[in-house]
């Protein structure tokens, strides 16, 4: 990621806008989603990368028959898509919506049974798995920021340190990857 296409993490991101130091003290609606929109952009870009890497991830787990993680896989996948708009969000109608989140339940299923199959799932590389740990600490800022779904937090916090510890990949090794990222916290 190039300096110029620099991202913040939620918390850092909304210090940016809205405290000292921002371009401005107040923004009118329009004003702010021009300024948060390409933030929101690169936050559902890793979104998307992370249910794909989420999808292998079940899938290898299907190929060796640990069947533990998948159901929880599958439910975390249902619930980020929704929440950051991957099933069209507000701008779909409602039948898009549901054809969209059924395409990614669909592909996430289908992934799963061919590996349990063939005994065989595809690679994850080390930037995919990156991706996916920067993706589930956007999810878990954005939540927090939220305040309200306290489990939910809690759900992407256990499982970021599940695979980051399958991965042996620790939080430090996650922030050299990404450079540019600010305001990560575990």
């Amino acid at each position: 990621m190039s300096e110029s296409d620099r991202i913040l993490y939620p918390k850092a991101a909304l210090k940016q806008w809205l405290g000292r130091g921002a371009p401005q003290s107040s923004y009118n609606l329009d004003e702010f989603l021009k300024l948060i929109e390409p933030t929101y952009q690169a936050y559902e870009e890793y979104i998307r990368r992370c249910v794909a890497g989420l999808t292998t991830v079940a899938a290898q787990r299907a190929a060796l028959h640990q069947e533990e993680d998948i159901t929880k896989l599958r439910e975390i996948i249902q619930k980020l898509v929704p929440f950051w708009g991957l099933d069209g969000g507000a701008y779909a109608d409602k039948e898009t919506s549901i054809q969209l989140e059924r395409q990614y339940r669909e592909s996430f299923d289908q992934a799963v049974s061919a590996a349990r199959r063939s005994g065989q799932a595809p690679a994850l590389p080390d930037s995919a798995k990156n991706d996916i740990l920067i993706a589930l600490e956007i999810h878990r800022q954005e939540l927090e920021i939220d305040g309200e779904l306290d489990d939910w937090v809690k759900e992407c916090v256990s499982l970021q340190r599940q695979l980051r510890s399958e991965w042996q990949m620790d939080a430090d090794r996650s922030q050299q990857a990404a450079p540019a990222m600010e305001g990560m916290s575990l």
